[in-house]
């Protein structure tokens, strides 16, 4: 039986590496998957990634095989206390992608990005101190 076709058009091509695929993250792939956007999943349980690759979530990689040229997007889908971790990893991992994150509670990733020196949106929309994370020499 076949899905039937979004009922939102989507605005990515892909590829999108998710980090993280629970239960966001794997609903995440799925939205995408369906819309025929390349998924590569990452996920600390390799439990929790073979369940989202087994309902069709994406195709799971190791850290270092999700062929970063091509990634544009990057989705954090991770615990919102380990999140501003996640995310300056990724920014160094994919320099060229768009990297967000869905924790429900920005306080502790903004504090987290901020009290360190290691960046972070100075205030929603502005990008600019997320260039300071950027390891090809970003403001």
């Amino acid at each position: 039986m076949s899905e039937p076709p979004p009922s939102h058009p989507v605005s990515t091509a892909g590829p999108v590496h998710l980090i993280g695929s629970g239960l966001l993250g794997a609903s995440i792939g799925l939205a995408l998957t369906r819309a025929g956007v390349p998924v590569t999943l990452e996920d600390a349980s390799p439990a929790a990634a073979a369940l989202a690759r087994d309902v069709g979530a994406g195709d799971l990689v190791t850290p270092g095989e999700e062929g970063r040229a091509e990634v544009r997007v990057v989705v954090v889908a991770v615990p919102p206390d380990v999140t501003a971790d996640v995310v300056v990893a990724a920014l160094q991992r994919f320099p060229d992608a768009v990297v967000t994150d869905v924790a429900s509670v920005k306080t502790i990733v903004l504090r987290e990005l901020l009290g360190g020196g290691r960046g972070g949106h100075d205030q929603p929309g502005r990008p600019r101190a997320v260039r300071r994370v950027a390891p090809h020499g970003g403001a």
